[in-house]
C-alpha cells in the first residue's frame, strides 16, 4: 500500500484532490488483496482437513476414525472461517456506506471545476470493490457451510 501511495504522490494528485474517496479505493483494494491471501491460506488448510475427513469416513470402526481426526485443527479452522466471514460482512457494510455517501456527493458535485468525470470514475471503482467484497462474503458463507458439513461428518463417525 505504501508503494501505491508513493506512486500516486509521484504522479498526478489532481484526481485525489478532486475526489478524496479515490484514496478509499486504494485502501479497499489492499484490504481485498490481503483478505484473498487469508482466504486462500485458510481454504487450503480446510481442503486438507476435508480430504482427510472424507478418507477417514471409509473406516468401518469408530476407534479407527476417532484416532486420526484433528479436532483441535478443525476447531481452529472453523474459528478462522468465522472471523473471516465476520470481516467480509463488515467490509461489505462499510463499502455500502461509502457508496451511499459518495453517491450523495456525486449528486451535488463541488462548484468551480469539473469534478464529475473523476467522481464518476471513483464511483465505478467503488462499485467494483463492492462486488469483490460481496464475492468474498459469499465465498466465506460457502466455506462456513462446508466446514459445518465436515464437522457433522466427523461427529457421526
Amino acid at each position: 500500500m505504501r508503494d501505491r501511495c508513493q506512486r500516486l504522490w509521484e504522479t498526478d494528485l489532481s484526481g485525489v484532490l478532486t475526489d478524496p474517496f479515490s484514496l478509499f479505493v486504494i485502501c479497499l483494494d489492499e484490504l481485498w488483496l490481503q483478505a484473498q491471501g487469508l482466504v486462500r491460506a485458510v481454504g487450503g488448510e480446510f481442503n486438507k482437513m476435508e480430504r482427510t475427513a472424507l478418507d477417514l469416513a471409509t473406516f468401518s470402526t469408530e476407534s479407527d476414525a476417532d484416532s486420526r481426526h484433528d479436532f483441535v485443527g478443525l476447531h481452529n479452522i472453523a474459528k478462522h472461517i468465522i472471523y473471516l466471514k465476520e470481516n467480509s460482512e463488515a467490509a461489505s457494510m462499510t463499502m455500502s456506506h461509502l457508496q451511499t455517501f459518495h453517491q450523495k456527493l456525486l449528486n451535488h458535485p463541488p462548484q468551480g471545476h469539473d469534478a464529475m468525470p473523476t467522481m464518476q470514475m471513483t464511483s465505478q471503482m467503488l462499485a467494483q470493490k463492492a462486488v469483490q467484497f460481496e464475492v468474498w462474503r459469499l465465498r466465506m458463507t460457502s466455506l462456513e457451510q462446508r466446514m459445518q458439513n465436515i464437522i457433522n461428518l466427523v461427529n457421526t463417525l
